[in-house]
């Protein structure tokens, strides 16, 4: 019983390492090179680390402007004519 726990906890932590980006490899060759496996929560809790990391060193994404957004929006809803005055219905 405890084997076939053990089996899937590996098999959990596996599929976890498997979903995530190529920005986690070096965490994801860390774990795969520990003896045994962590568990999932503390495989989860080294991802978090890294990405805290990572994310201090990083530059910020370009903020923008919601106006923009909005424009953008409403422009795009124009050209999708819908009811009874829309060129399709024509």
């Amino acid at each position: 019983m405890r084997a076939a726990r053990n089996q899937r906890v590996e098999d959990q932590v596996i599929q976890f390492l498997q979903g995530l980006n190529d920005s986690f490899s070096i965490v994801k060759s860390q774990v795969l090179l520990m003896d045994p496996l962590p568990p999932l929560n503390k495989v989860y809790f080294l991802v978090v680390q890294e990405e805290s990391n990572n994310s201090i060193f990083s530059p910020s994404p370009p903020v923008q402007d919601d106006s923009s957004v909005l424009i953008n929006a409403s422009e795009s809803r124009k050209s999708f004519g819908r009811g009874k005055n829309s060129s399709s219905s024509k």
